[in-house]
């Protein structure tokens, strides 16, 4: 894996507390863990917005269908139930 090495400015109390908590050899993967789930946790959140923005849209169409197929329905399940 090709690394890159970048400058962040940080707190610190931060720095101090993440540097006491890991040796030198695990801090850049473990900040490469952190960063990946961070970034997931927030596409996630981006396709779960896109999903509500999404039903919010089609909720005049999905509401139209329904009153078209209920009377076929409640004939299925009258004469079927």
């Amino acid at each position: 894996m090709r690394l890159e090495k970048r400058t962040y400015t940080l707190p610190p109390d931060l720095l101090q507390k993440f540097e006491r908590r890991l040796p030198p050899g695990e801090r850049s993967s473990s900040l490469a863990q952190i960063m990946e789930a961070w970034l997931a946790e927030r596409e996630r959140e981006e396709l779960r917005q896109l999903v509500v923005e999404g039903c919010q849209a089609m909720k005049d169409d999905y509401e139209r269908i329904e009153r078209e197929w209920a009377p076929a329905s409640d004939e299925v399940w009258r004469d079927h139930g």
